[in-house]
């Protein structure tokens, strides 16, 4: 097993805890449901977010990329298929979706810090699989994790 398969295993199994803790806060009513949809649901969309951020943050969707994008998420996406939902919702993954991301951080803070905690040990072990799956760290993928990083200060 290489060092990405390890990260990887690592990756689906604090993604399968953070998801169990998810469903015992709905459980507590210390999410709201009715507005925000499922719990586990707002934040891995949030997650595939940042990751669609930091693929396309080279200018370049690569193969291993999205291989390592389907093996953490059980997607069997092509490069053309997430180089078009890229495209799509650019828009959306711009700017505004970094303020709208801290937001979003800081409500799962205020709700539980262990769960906040833990989705930071996630957003990492996936940026360093994505940046590490094409063997070339592209100083733009670089400035993305930077300003990730900053979001959680």
């Amino acid at each position: 097993m290489n060092h990405l398969d390890l990260l990887t295993e690592e990756f689906q199994n604090k993604l399968d805890r953070f998801l169990i803790g998810c469903d015992s806060i709905e459980e507590l009513d210390r999410w709201d449901k009715e507005a925000n949809g499922e719990m586990d649901l707002y934040y891995q969309n949030d997650l595939l977010s940042v990751i669609l951020r930091l693929i396309a943050a080279d200018g370049e969707v690569g193969k291993r990329e999205v291989e390592y994008l389907n093996r953490n998420f059980g997607f069997h996406s092509t490069v053309e298929e997430v180089g078009a939902i890229y495209r799509d919702c650019c828009e959306n993954l711009g700017d505004a979706f970094l303020q709208n991301f801290k937001n979003d951080l800081d409500t799962l803070c205020s709700i539980n810090k262990k769960l906040f905690d833990a989705y930071r040990e996630l957003l990492g072990l996936i940026c360093q699989i994505i940046v590490e799956s094409d063997w070339v760290v592209a100083e733009e993928e670089l400035c993305e994790i930077g300003k990730l990083r900053a979001l959680f200060s």
